[in-house]
């Protein structure tokens, strides 16, 4: 099977330019990102949302993780699973 034609390529971001305790008001793309999550959750079945306090987020390292929980509630067949140790 070949490509899709639609396949976007996009660069990966130098390893410097994430910093999970900058603190997020100083990335307002991230925050954003981060409200539109949080609107999401609200509409999602109490059993399925993240238990995390919106208020307690204040770095990318807190953002990341997250967007991280969300994502993988939203699209369970991209979440990775951890292995056991």
């Amino acid at each position: 099977m070949g490509t899709p034609s639609n396949v976007i390529r996009v660069p990966r971001a130098p390893k410097t330019s994430y910093n999970p305790q900058r603190p997020l008001v100083k990335n307002t793309l991230l925050l954003n990102q981060v409200r539109h999550f949080r609107e999401v959750e609200k509409t999602l079945p109490p059993e399925m949302r993240s238990g995390i306090d919106f208020e307690s987020i204040k770095t990318e390292g807190d953002a990341a993780e997250y967007v991280r929980r969300i994502t993988a509630v939203l699209h369970p067949q991209g979440a990775k699973v951890k292995k056991a140790t």
